[in-house]
């Protein structure tokens, strides 16, 4: 025989189960906190966003544009507002080359390997680059002064091989004109946000 209130209790319990789902599903850092950074940014932009599936890219995209990058707790923060699993955001996050998943330095070079750059040179220029910063491409010196990246084409073949300095186009660069720059690149951050190049104006009439 049931005890009275019996129900009530498991109601409760069930209550607070849901309470502290995120908690045990993973979401943010010890006792489910996220990134400050990420806190600030979810509370300012990211809690405006429909609590819909359809708000998986505009959120990503939103927070990459904010903290120039996709940290673990902002594609939590999204699923958690979506009410979603955490490994849903994340494989469409990493479906899509837009994204970035490791903090970006202060200044991008980004070289161009499509092929009217490559047949003249950028492939080399790459390998002169990365041995010039010590890392390969994809990566952000030590320092965090520098990160390194290709992309497939920029649209802008007659300048080929074209390099990209956070905002300002390079053209016809050598691995000699690119040690120069590199050695030029202040150490401070850069004036201005640098674009996302893969999503800029000349990279998508590339594609068209």
């Amino acid at each position: 025989m049931k005890k009275p209130g019996s129900r009530v209790s498991s109601e409760k319990a069930g209550r607070k189960l849901k309470a502290d789902a995120p908690k045990a599903r993973g979401w943010g850092g010890p006792g489910g906190r996220l990134d400050p950074e990420v806190e600030r940014w979810f509370a300012t932009e990211g809690a405006a966003f429909p609590s819909s599936r359809s708000s998986i890219i505009p959120m990503l995209q939103a927070a990459q544009v904010a903290l120039g990058y996709l940290p673990l707790d902002a594609m939590r923060a999204i699923a958690r507002h979506l009410v979603v699993p955490p490994a849903l955001v994340e494989g469409v996050a990493s479906f899509y080359a837009q994204f970035r998943f490791n903090k970006p330095g202060r200044h991008r070079v980004t070289v161009c390997t499509g092929t009217a750059c490559y047949v003249r040179g950028s492939g080399k220029l790459l390998d002169d680059i990365q041995a010039d910063l010590k890392i390969a491409s994809g990566e952000t010196t030590a320092d965090g002064a520098v990160s390194l990246e290709s992309v497939s084409c920029f649209g802008a073949c007659a300048l080929a091989p074209v390099v990209v300095l956070d905002d300002k186009v390079l053209r016809q660069q050598t691995s000699v004109s690119m040690k120069k720059v590199i050695q030029d690149i202040p150490s401070g951050p850069s004036k201005g946000r640098s674009r996302d190049v893969r999503s800029s104006p000349a990279a998508r009439g590339a594609r068209k």
